[in-house]
């Protein structure tokens, strides 16, 4: 009996372990298309297959997001607004952020790519209700660039995030110290942003064809748009640590899991 619950563990460790182990390497697989867009460089493109335009955004349309914060935005140039709304609950081990609302939205523009305006058609990353965009597997966008807290912070709450402390990423970011009610908390939600504006910089992959009013770069079950923004540096060493964190602390759970099935078989 003691033998088979021994198993049992082992392969809850190696079951856990397999797992973190597969998100590291769906997280390498975003580090290598980081680092594709990255060294990509404006030299002249050709239509019939797959390209990689950048340059500065020229809108024609602009986005029309549901929500933009409570802070003025001027939205009438943005060509993408990516944002979502972060809650804190309570949960079995301490607090935690998790996305309340969230949304992407894009209209209309173009890349100018080198001497070459490339029409882009972003039909095929709409996505679904409250999927957050900052987590698509299509879209490199850091983190958001705007924050803004809709509510009040008490004293100490403000003084925590002021130094950084209580933030997402903080040292003690589990931490509130307010009154918890139920599965709620006090701490209020915060809305994040990144919107990519007239004249911004993006780096856009997907299947590049040539109509009569100029080239259209679009998405394709073969060639998925691919939209990036920001410091792609910085998003890959960000991915990269997360890549070695998850293989350390895969590899100590099948370990585990290896040895407390040889203990049981012994």
């Amino acid at each position: 009996m003691v033998q088979v619950v021994a198993l049992v563990f082992a392969g809850i460790f190696l079951l856990f372990g397999g797992i973190v182990l597969s998100r590291a390497g769906e997280l390498d697989d975003r580090s290598e298309t980081i680092s594709e867009l990255a060294s990509a460089g404006d030299e002249p493109i050709e239509p019939g297959g797959e390209a990689t335009v950048s340059g500065p955004v020229h809108v024609l349309e602009p986005a029309s997001p549901t929500r933009t914060g409570p802070q003025p935005n001027g939205g009438d140039s943005a060509a993408l607004w990516a944002w979502r709304v972060r809650r804190k609950e309570n949960a079995p081990n301490g607090t935690r952020w998790r996305t309340a609302e969230a949304e992407l939205t894009i209209g209309e523009f173009a890349i100018d790519h080198s001497w070459d305006r490339v029409r882009v058609d972003a039909t095929t990353l709409a996505t679904d209700a409250d999927d957050d965009p900052f987590d698509s597997p299509e879209l490199f966008l850091g983190e958001p660039e705007t924050e803004s807290y809709l509510g009040d912070l008490g004293p100490v709450n403000r003084f925590l995030e002021r130094t950084g402390l209580a933030s997402e990423d903080g040292v003690i970011s589990d931490l509130e110290f307010t009154v918890n009610v139920g599965g709620k908390t006090t701490m209020p939600d915060k809305y994040q942003a990144t919107v990519v504006r007239d004249a911004d910089e993006l780096v856009i992959r997907g299947e590049l064809t040539k109509t009569a009013d100029g080239y259209v770069l679009r998405g394709t079950e073969e060639t998925p748009l691919i939209i990036a923004t920001g410091s792609l540096e910085d998003q890959r060493e960000q991915v990269r640590s997360s890549v070695r964190l998850r293989r350390a602390g895969g590899g100590v759970f099948v370990g585990i899991g290896l040895l407390v099935a040889v203990l049981a078989v012994l």
